[in-house]
């Protein structure tokens, strides 16, 4: 053979170790891209199985929220809070008992729905009210002004406003002047956390000692827009520095007076009550005869026990119901009350010692307890 066809042969030769070369590349080539598009698919299936899985959960989870706010929207309420030391309710509500208290939570509710109109859903809203109050506090106050059939009045009128309204409260913090501030403080910030309050109206701006309290909420948006502040008679000027709204309710619930905090003077109590001079008593008859002067002589160094101490001469305050006012007289300690007692007795002996047999006042008292 020829050289040049071995040539040729040889060529062919290497031609198909070549092509079998490049068969054997592209088989393994496809093998491996096989096996990534294997993989790929795994992981495609997975991404769908898990999309699908976090779109059920995020469709449930969507669900749930919009139905717990529809219900949170529903079932809101509003928070009233009151210290009633300082919005004192008028008197003209408080001497008509159960029924004017029962009339004041309903002017209160009408108020605070009017308020509260503004919002979305507060037609559902509940309305929370608590008023705190030292009641023994406000039978002295409302007693200044002459109003005498406080207590029983006050009292039917707490309990008038409780039950009117099945989330309405009257509660006597008893006495202190921390006593219902304490209470409000405490109320504020656990309901502020909870979301079903909607808002919250606040009846402290008379009493600079709450501005401590609210100073954490004044720069938080969330809940400085949800808190007001019911208008007091006199507004307590460290509440200008505050972005709370305030609220003005209709006169005919509060006072618009101020009631006195200490006890009064008799020319401040003269703005509010009449007076009257008492009569003098008639002059003793000249043919009058005690009856010690009857059978015995006035005993030498005797004393009138009856005119020792000189009536008061200024005038007798009387009220609207032509009823007598007195200054409020101070607490007496148990050792004043003994000692007077111990008096009382002592005169009254030495009394009957006189009138029965005429003894001089010094032989009747030997030590001068008198």
């Amino acid at each position: 053979m020829s050289n040049s066809v071995l040539d040729r042969l040889e060529g062919f030769k290497q031609y198909d170790e070549e092509r079998q070369t490049f068969i054997q590349d592209l088989v393994e080539a496809y093998s491996q891209l096989e096996r990534q598009l294997t993989i790929a698919r795994s992981d495609h299936l997975d991404q769908l199985e898990s999309r699908r899985l976090w779109q059920d959960k995020a469709q449930n989870a969507e669900a749930r929220l919009k139905e717990s706010q529809e219900s949170t929207a529903i079932n809101g309420f509003i928070l009233c809070l009151i210290d009633g030391d300082g919005y004192l309710f008028d008197e003209n509500l408080i001497k008509q008992g159960a029924i004017g208290g029962g009339e004041a939570a309903n002017r209160l509710l009408d108020n605070i729905k009017r308020h509260v109109q503004q919002y979305d859903s507060a037609i559902h809203w509940k309305v929370i009210l608590r008023v705190y109050a030292n009641i023994d506090g406000l039978l002295k106050k409302y007693a200044y002004i002459g109003f005498t059939e406080e207590e029983r009045a006050l009292r039917q009128f707490v309990a008038g406003f409780t039950q009117s309204q099945p989330l309405f409260d009257f509660v006597d913090a008893g006495q202190g002047k921390e006593r219902a501030d304490h209470k409000i403080k405490e109320q504020l910030g656990l309901f502020l956390s909870n979301i079903q309050c909607k808002h919250i109206l606040l009846g402290v701006a008379h009493d600079n000692g709450y501005v401590p309290a609210l100073d954490p909420y004044k720069n938080n948006p969330m809940t400085a827009s949800r808190i007001s502040l019911l208008r007091p008679i006199r507004t307590g000027w460290e509440f200008q520095s505050l972005p709370f709204g305030f609220v003005e309710f209709d006169s005919s619930i509060f006072r618009t007076e101020e009631l006195p905090n200490d006890r009064p003077s008799y020319a401040n109590l003269a703005k509010t009550t009449s007076f009257r001079q008492p009569p003098l008593p008639p002059p003793a008859s000249q043919n009058h005869k005690s009856p010690v002067s009857q059978n015995h002589k006035p005993a030498k160094g005797a004393k009138d026990l009856v005119a020792r101490r000189p009536i008061y001469p200024g005038p007798v305050y009387l009220n609207k119901d032509d009823e007598r006012v007195d200054e409020h007289l101070g607490t007496v300690s148990d050792r004043a009350e003994t000692t007077l007692e111990l008096r009382i007795q002592s005169e009254h002996r030495r009394a009957s010692v006189i009138v029965s047999t005429g003894t001089p006042l010094a032989a009747a008292n030997p030590n001068n307890l008198l």
